[in-house]
């Protein structure tokens, strides 16, 4: 008999997860959302960075380049509405999207280092939706 914490239900994961891919998709969405992440010193920068980018070479905006503050919050949010309606075969099917989301963190990371805090934050709530 272990002293751990009781077990989620499959209601209290889908809500978690969510709460989690809406928070991030929020993030990445304007400017606030980098005081909301702790750094609002990101703040002035973000229309900046994230302008566009020219693509991880393994995903599809590669060939035409994207815009991290559409293409991110979007998918963030879709992961968000997935993971609201959705049990253990729908998470399955978020990992690619998941997956496909770190791909682009790592073409970030290298290419808009100043944003390393951002980058980091995003990687842990990923992380922490993936355990649940």
């Amino acid at each position: 008999m272990g002293g751990g914490r009781p077990a989620l239900t499959e209601t209290e994961r889908r809500r978690r997860r969510e709460r989690i891919f809406r928070w991030l998709a929020a993030l990445h969405s304007g400017p606030l959302g980098m005081a909301m992440a702790g750094h609002p010193e990101l703040a002035r920068r973000y229309p900046e960075v994230y302008a566009r980018c020219d693509g991880h070479p393994e995903l599809a905006c590669r060939v035409t380049g994207g815009v991290p503050r559409v293409c991110l919050s979007r998918r963030l949010e879709q992961l968000a509405e997935s993971a609201r309606r959705g049990g253990p075969g729908r998470r399955r099917r978020e990992e690619a999207w998941i997956r496909e989301l770190e791909r682009c963190l790592s073409h970030l990371e290298r290419v808009k280092p100043e944003f390393a805090p951002i980058w980091r934050i995003t990687r842990e709530k990923l992380a922490e939706a993936r355990e649940l």
